[in-house]
């Protein structure tokens, strides 16, 4: 299973599932290493493997679920779950949280909008309402 920027994907960590978005990917000449997660309590998570522990017998390290993957992801296109209001763009930046609707609808900016890579939030002038994660 392959995923690209901004795709949104559910994840293992410590015992339990989350949601995230998909910020970037590590991948040698042949193969993809792991991607980057930004989750929606708002934790970065670096080099994470598709459905098997990095790590043998380590559960502290998360592990992207492909199955739960497909299945959120078809109940999300459904209307079925509250939807996720993560976002991530190559090249300029990513959320850092699951933001509340009326937020989004203000207009985030990019701090990277100019060309330089960066937060969405950082340069707005006010504070920010979060949905916070889902519990599964």
């Amino acid at each position: 299973m392959s995923y690209e920027t901004n795709d949104k994907v559910v994840f293992k960590f410590k015992g339990a599932y989350e949601v995230g978005v998909i910020t970037g990917k590590s991948k040698t000449k042949d193969s993809i290493v792991g991607y980057y997660i930004r989750s929606e309590k708002g934790s970065g998570y670096s080099l994470v493997p598709v459905d098997k522990k990095r790590r043998k017998g380590n559960p502290d390290y998360p592990v992207i679920d492909s199955a739960m993957t497909a299945a959120w992801n078809k109940a999300h296109d459904n209307g079925d779950v509250t939807k996720t209001n993560l976002f991530a763009k190559d090249g300029v930046g990513h959320t850092r949280h699951n933001y509340a609707d009326d937020i989004i609808s203000k207009g985030l900016r990019f701090d990277g909008e100019g060309g330089n890579m960066g937060h969405m939030e950082k340069r707005n002038d006010f504070v920010f309402p979060t949905v916070g994660p889902r519990s599964f």
